[in-house]
């Protein structure tokens, strides 16, 4: 999974494989390790809530994500969701589509396919 914050919003792109777990265990989650310290950032359902919600504690980063919503993004044409206008911390998650222009040393086999890839 790869995590980009810039000020106050937070992006998540979610491979093929860690959608599955999504789909499979209702978590998923990322880590960085910094020496002895790790920033771990995780996307999982929570059910009872009617909103996306997030929470930073002891290091982690958590993305909480209402069933309805998990299960709609599941389906394959749905390609993200953000949390409402007007929240303080900005929130995209997106599934992780491998890039047009192709980038040395990245390794995108677990990307999903790129729709706007001319196919040959």
């Amino acid at each position: 999974m790869k995590l980009r914050i810039l000020n106050n919003s937070i992006r998540l792109r979610v491979s093929q494989s860690e959608v599955d777990q999504f789909e499979q265990t209702g978590k998923v989650s990322g880590r960085t390790d910094f020496g002895n310290q790790s920033l771990v950032y995780t996307l999982a359902i929570k059910e009872g809530i009617s909103k996306i919600d997030s929470s930073f504690e002891n290091n982690e980063i958590i993305i909480f994500v209402p069933t309805s919503e998990a299960k709609a993004w599941l389906n394959p044409e749905n390609v993200g969701f953000r949390n409402e206008e007007g929240s303080d911390l900005k929130i995209l998650v997106e599934k992780d589509f491998q890039c047009l222009h192709k980038r040395p040393d990245e390794d995108e086999s677990d990307s999903f396919p790129n729709p706007q890839a001319i196919q040959n």
